[in-house]
């Protein structure tokens, strides 16, 4: 079975991608944004501790024999799931179609029409698109790079 590292810039369909394949292999999923964030009502936007970061994805790597991670994440913290990856797959949807789902997602979120993580507003909403913009010339090099000097296939896929 097999060790699968998602990731793609915001709105490119990470989750819903992981959960899909989760479901035909069989395997656990696991959001690195429960990595990241204290996600519980009153702690928006903290994250967590370098240390409690690390504890908890070590735990998740070393508890599970089979897995899917999924995160827009390239920080040195995530070289452990590159490195035990089998694969990394990066979602790369057109920015208008990411930018269209992140507005979507974040309506829907301000107005209550879905359950949400992480509380929305127009200024994260506006700092996520931003973000979304700047993802392939700024971010997406950062992990090609890390993949690539731990020699991890990566398939690129564009249209989810």
């Amino acid at each position: 079975m097999p060790k699968i590292y998602i990731s793609g810039g915001p709105g490119s369909g990470k989750t819903t991608y992981a959960k899909k394949l989760s479901q035909e292999l069989n395997i656990p999923c696991f959001d690195l944004d429960e990595v990241k964030w204290i996600n519980r009502p009153n702690a928006f936007n903290l994250r967590r501790s370098k240390e409690e970061r690390l504890a908890l994805l070590n735990q998740i790597l070393s508890e599970n024999k089979d897995w899917i991670l999924e995160g827009v994440y390239f920080q040195d913290w995530i070289i452990p799931v590159i490195e035990q990856a089998d694969k990394v797959i990066i979602l790369k949807p057109p920015r208008r179609l990411r930018q269209y789902r992140i507005i979507k997602r974040s309506i829907r979120r301000m107005f209550h029409i879905e359950p949400k993580k992480h509380r929305e507003n127009p200024i994260t909403l506006f700092r996520l698109l931003r973000w979304s913009h700047e993802y392939e010339k700024k971010y997406l090099p950062i992990l090609l790079e890390k993949a690539k000097k731990e020699n991890k296939p990566v398939e690129m896929i564009e249209s989810i």
